[in-house]
């Protein structure tokens, strides 16, 4: 059996995707899945990024990141100012609240795009999901690995979020979280 108190009750994870992974990259999108506990169901939200015009003007847009998520430079006008997208991240995660991300250097840096053009601050923090997963036993790891390395990376970033957390409930074995 799995000791539960490994994990920092309710679980968040996170993911943007972005305008490319070239030097000047943006983010475009964030979703974000949250799971208070086994037995319960999985909370999901994501929004579009409107980027700001300084981001359109210095940033790097990709052709090639385009066709991997699918989302057109014109989508993003419908998207959240990075203000209110920034409220609705710190309001789902919360105060000292720990998000799960696996993009690394690449997440931190969004999320810090984020916080630089809005009037707040991030009052959560980025956790990196690998070390987390490795507080289970070495079987359950093996799970996460495995259902990661079986199940396709759809590339939106809800999509992406929820897969996490569903390798994370894996891991921990209990039945996979709707």
């Amino acid at each position: 059996m799995v000791n539960h108190s490994l994990f920092p009750w309710p679980l968040v994870t996170l993911d943007f995707e972005a305008s490319s992974l070239l030097p000047g990259t943006y983010p475009i999108e964030v979703g974000v899945c949250r799971w208070v506990g086994p037995g319960q169901p999985l909370e999901g939200w994501s929004t579009l990024i409107k980027p700001t015009a300084k981001w359109v003007e210095l940033g790097v847009w990709s052709p090639d990141s385009a066709l991997v998520h699918g989302i057109a430079r014109e989508d993003l006008e419908a998207g959240l100012e990075p203000q209110a997208a920034l409220e609705r991240l710190n309001s789902i995660i919360g105060f000292r609240g720990h998000a799960l991300v696996d993009g690394g250097e690449h997440d931190v840096r969004w999320l810090n795009m984020l916080v630089g053009a809005s009037l707040d601050r991030a009052i959560f923090r980025l956790s990196d999901f690998d070390h987390v997963a490795l507080r289970l036993e070495r079987e359950g790891y093996a799970r996460v690995v495995r259902y990661l390395d079986l199940t396709p990376v759809p590339h939106r970033a809800l999509d992406d979020a929820v897969r996490l957390m569903r390798a994370l409930a894996e891991g921990l074995g209990v039945d996979q979280p709707v």
